[in-house]
């Protein structure tokens, strides 16, 4: 990787003098968003809970001949959150871009549930993409602009062992939905991506599934995620607001919002046998499949 090309002083590459920061960005496929906004010209902030990894990657970058801080700390608490765009508010002036990528994976049966791990997994997940989102909200409003790309995850389609994963990547998809309805004709953008890749989260899955998910991801790198989610954060995607992109391998496409099947029955006065004899009548629907598909 190279640094930012400067003309006149000033970095170019599609985040050229724009600051971005990356949450979970460590490893896996947080580093790989921070290293290559990092190579398109923007100050970066890396913040992971592993101090040493954090540094590493912020290491690399200003080896490279980019900017880069570290935010050492978790997302999962409002102050937390806080501090973590504060220090890219603090260090370079501004905060251009948001990455809410930190986040933990925990499989389990329904039946076996720890409700421990379940809360952990939505605290991470789903409050720490809130939190920071709200504060780098509120840090972008006066400025009139900013961007932030969200992690979803095709899991909350439906998937097996993934009840507290999926329902917090469901829970992240909403929270951009909602987000770009409040924040429609501000400036300020919010977006998804939903990456695939083989990291230690497809590893663990494995593990966990044994022979069923060998080759989870196989052949797909972080890396390859990362072009998406810098293009989210430039003013290239300023048409995009409330969308989620899925990237997996080669393939990149969109995922559907939430909508309502069919053109669906009526009845002025529903009963129970009036619900039935509608379902069997094929009037309502049509039914979807469990797990992520393709319309």
């Amino acid at each position: 990787m190279t640094g930012p090309e400067r003309s006149g002083g000033r970095p170019t590459g599609a985040l050229g003098g724009k600051a971005e920061v990356v949450t979970g960005a460590g490893r896996g496929l947080g580093a790989a968003y921070a290293e290559l906004a990092a190579a398109e010209g923007a100050a970066v902030v890396v913040n992971d809970v592993d101090a040493d990894l954090a540094e590493a990657v912020a290491g690399r970058i200003r080896a490279a001949g980019g900017r880069a801080e570290t935010a050492v700390g978790t997302v999962a608490t409002w102050d937390g959150a806080g501090e973590i765009v504060g220090r890219c508010v603090e260090a370079f002036g501004a905060i251009d871009g948001l990455v809410n990528n930190a986040g933990i994976f925990r499989l389990a049966n329904p039946a076996e549930q720890d409700p421990d791990d379940f809360r952990a997994t939505i605290e991470v997940n789903l409050l720490g993409s809130a939190y920071c989102g709200l504060h780098a909200i509120r840090a972008m409003l006066p400025r009139g602009t900013g961007s932030i790309v969200n992690v979803t995850s095709g899991s909350h389609a439906g998937s097996a062992a993934m009840g507290a994963y999926g329902a917090s990547k469901g829970g992240v998809a909403s929270l951009t939905y909602c987000w770009a309805a409040d924040l429609a004709g501000t400036g300020v953008r919010v977006n998804s991506v939903s990456p695939n890749a083989h990291t230690r989260m497809a590893e663990t899955f494995e593990a966990y599934l044994g022979t069923a998910a060998q080759g989870q991801n196989l052949h797909k790198t972080p890396e390859q995620n990362a072009p998406a989610v810098v293009y989210l954060l430039s003013d290239a995607s300023a048409a995009l607001h409330g969308q989620v992109v899925r990237v997996d391998g080669d393939e990149l496409s969109m995922m559907a919002h939430p909508t309502v099947q069919g053109t669906g029955a009526r009845n002025p006065q529903w009963t129970v046998s009036a619900v039935a004899a509608a379902f069997a009548a094929g009037e309502v629907g049509p039914l979807s499949p469990v797990g992520l598909h393709r319309s």
